[in-house]
C-alpha cells in the first residue's frame, strides 16, 4: 500500500505501528504533512484479517467478532447479520447530547493514531477500512464530534461517531465497510485522548519555557542573588531537570550586571525565588517523562481482542485501561500548578516593598494613583493561581461506578486529566505573562537600562515596555491581551 505525494511537498509520516511521536502527530493533524502506511503494513493488515475471516466462517466464539460486547458479550452474531451488526453498533454507541466538540485537527489526529495502530495488524481489520482511513486524513474533511463520552477505558462515544462518519462515506458503503470487528476495532481505543494529550503536551514545552523566561525577568527585576542558579549549585544535587533549567535561565541572564560582585540586593532571596530551578526542573523532568509515556502509546495497541496471526487466534486484554497516561497527566498538573504558586509568590514580593525595595505596588510617589496594584494585576494571578490549584487534583482515584452492568467497574480517566490540564496550561499563560508584566515594570522603576539586563532578556523587555500603560494608569482600560500574544509567539 504505497501513497504518492508531489514532490513539492514535504515527505510524509511514516505510519509503521512503532515510531509515531506526539511532534509528528500534531504535524500531520495541523495539514503540514502526509502521512503514509509503511512498507509491509499491508501485508501486516491482510494477515490479519485473514484471521478474522477465519473465525467468521468457522463460527468458533470471539469477542466482538461472532458474539456482542461488553455486557452483550454472550450473544452470538449471525453471520448474515455481521455488517449490519456492526453498522448498528457504530451508530448506537455514536449517542450526541450537545455541548463542546473536537476541534478539525483532534478528529484528524485521532485517525491518524488508528491508522497507526492498525498498522501492525493486530487489529484485523481489513486493507480497504485502513484505506480509507488514509485518505481521509490526508485530503477529507472532518465530522463534529463531541468531546464528551470517555472515562478512560476507550473512548467510546467520540470514536463511535468517527466510526459512524467513515461507514457513512461513498466509499465504505461500496467496500462493504463495516465487515466483522471492524466497528469494535475502530472505538476500542484512546485516540481521542491521545490526541488531546499529545497537543497539551507540546504546549506544555512552550509553557514551560514561558516559565523559564518570567523566572529570570523577575531575578533580573528583584535584584536577586545568581548564586542559586549557579553550576555549583548544580553540582551539588543529581539533579537533571534543574541543571537544565538553570543553564537556561544563566543563558538568559548572560552578561547581566546582576553577575557583578555586591549587585544582588540580598544575601539571600525568598524561597519563591531561590527554589525556582528546583521546582521548574522537577517540572523539566516530569514532562521529558510524559512525553515519552505518550510517544509509547501512540505504538500501542490498546483495540480489544488482539489478532494472533501465529497460531490463528484472538486474545482478549484490557490494554484500553489508561492509568498509566493519567498518573504522567495527574503528576504534571501538580507540578505546573506548583510553577503558578511560586509565579505568584514573586510578583506579590515584586510589589511588596519590605522585599523589593520600590513603592508598594510601584504606586506614584505621594498620590493614590499609578503602579500595577492601581491595575489589580495581582488579584488577577491570585484568581487564576486559584483556579490552577482546584484543576490540579489528581483525577486516578475517582470512581467510576458500576457501567455495564458491572464489567467496566475501573477507569482511568485519563481524558479528564487532560482536560484539566490544558485548563491549567491556559491559565499558567496568563499568570506568567502578569508576571513578566510586573518584572519590566519593577525595572524601569528600578531605572535599569536595556543593556545591563541578560542578553536573553533584552528584546522582551524592549518589545513589552512600550505596551505598559506606565505613567498613564487609569486613562484608559488597560488589556494584557496583546502582551499574551507576543509572548505567545516569542515561547513557541
Amino acid at each position: 500500500m504505497i501513497n504518492t505525494f508531489d514532490p513539492e511537498t514535504p515527505m510524509p509520516i511514516i505510519l509503521d505501528g512503532t515510531s509515531l511521536t506526539c511532534a509528528q502527530l500534531i504535524e500531520a493533524a495541523a495539514r503540514k504533512r502526509q502521512v503514509a502506511l509503511a512498507e509491509g503494513a499491508d501485508l501486516r493488515i491482510r494477515r490479519g484479517r485473514g484471521v478474522v475471516e477465519e473465525i467468521v466462517s468457522s463460527g468458533v466464539k470471539g469477542y466482538g467478532i461472532t458474539t456482542g460486547v461488553g455486557s452483550q458479550k454472550e450473544f452470538a452474531v449471525p453471520p448474515e447479520g455481521m455488517r449490519d451488526y456492526n453498522r448498528r453498533l457504530a451508530r448506537a454507541h455514536s449517542t450526541h447530547m450537545g455541548g463542546a466538540v473536537l476541534p478539525e485537527r483532534r478528529v484528524r489526529a485521532a485517525l491518524i493514531i488508528l491508522a497507526n495502530e492498525f498498522s501492525l495488524g493486530l487489529s484485523g481489520v481489513s486493507a480497504p477500512l485502513v484505506q480509507l482511513i488514509i485518505a481521509q486524513i490526508n485530503s477529507g474533511e472532518m465530522p463534529q464530534v463531541s468531546s464528551y463520552g470517555t472515562v478512560g477505558a476507550a473512548d467510546l462515544i467520540p470514536m463511535a461517531q468517527i466510526a459512524d462518519w467513515l461507514q457513512s462515506q461513498p466509499e465504505a458503503l461500496a467496500r462493504g465497510i463495516p465487515g466483522p470487528k471492524e466497528t469494535l476495532s475502530l472505538i476500542n481505543t484512546n485516540a481521542v485522548t491521545l490526541a488531546t494529550g499529545a497537543e497539551a503536551l507540546i504546549e506544555a514545552q512552550a509553557i514551560l519555557r514561558l516559565g523559564n523566561l518570567s523566572l529570570a525577568l523577575s531575578l533580573e527585576a528583584f535584584r536577586g542573588n545568581l548564586n542559586a542558579i549557579s553550576e555549583k549549585v548544580n553540582q551539588a544535587h543529581q539533579r537533571s531537570g534543574q541543571a537544565v533549567v538553570s543553564a537556561e535561565i544563566r543563558d538568559l541572564l548572560k552578561n547581566s550586571q546582576l553577575w557583578q560582585e555586591g549587585a544582588a540586593r540580598r544575601i539571600q532571596d525568598p524561597l519563591s525565588f531561590r527554589c525556582g530551578t528546583q521546582i521548574h526542573g522537577a517540572l523539566q523532568e516530569l514532562l521529558v517523562r510524559a512525553i515519552a509515556v505518550w510517544d509509547e502509546e501512540l505504538n500501542s495497541v490498546t483495540d480489544n481482542p488482539i489478532v494472533d496471526s501465529d497460531d490463528r487466534s484472538v486474545r482478549s486484554h484490557g490494554n484500553m485501561d489508561s492509568t498509566r497516561m493519567t498518573l504522567a497527566i495527574d503528576g504534571l498538573r501538580q507540578a505546573f500548578a506548583k510553577a503558578a504558586d511560586i509565579a505568584g509568590e514573586r510578583l506579590h514580593k515584586q510589589q511588596w516593598t519590605e522585599f523589593s525595595g520600590l513603592p508598594t505596588g510601584f504606586s506614584d510617589e505621594n498620590s493614590p494613583l499609578g503602579g500595577v496594584q492601581f491595575l489589580n494585576l495581582g488579584h488577577l494571578a491570585a484568581s487564576l493561581i486559584t483556579s490552577i490549584k482546584i484543576w490540579a487534583a489528581p483525577s486516578l482515584l475517582l470512581s467510576v461506578g458500576q457501567i455495564a452492568d458491572g464489567v467496566e467497574d475501573t477507569a482511568g480517566h485519563a481524558l479528564h486529566s487532560v482536560a484539566d490540564f490544558e485548563r491549567i496550561l491556559e491559565a499558567l499563560r496568563l499568570v506568567f505573562s502578569i508576571e513578566i508584566i510586573v518584572s519590566i515594570w519593577a525595572i524601569q522603576k528600578r531605572g535599569l537600562q536595556t543593556d545591563s539586563l541578560g542578553e536573553g532578556l533584552r528584546s522582551c523587555v524592549a518589545m513589552i515596555t512600550p505596551e505598559l500603560p506606565i505613567g498613564r494608569e487609569g486613562l484608559e482600560v488597560f488589556s494584557i491581551e496583546p502582551i499574551v500574544a507576543m509572548l505567545r509567539n516569542l515561547a513557541a
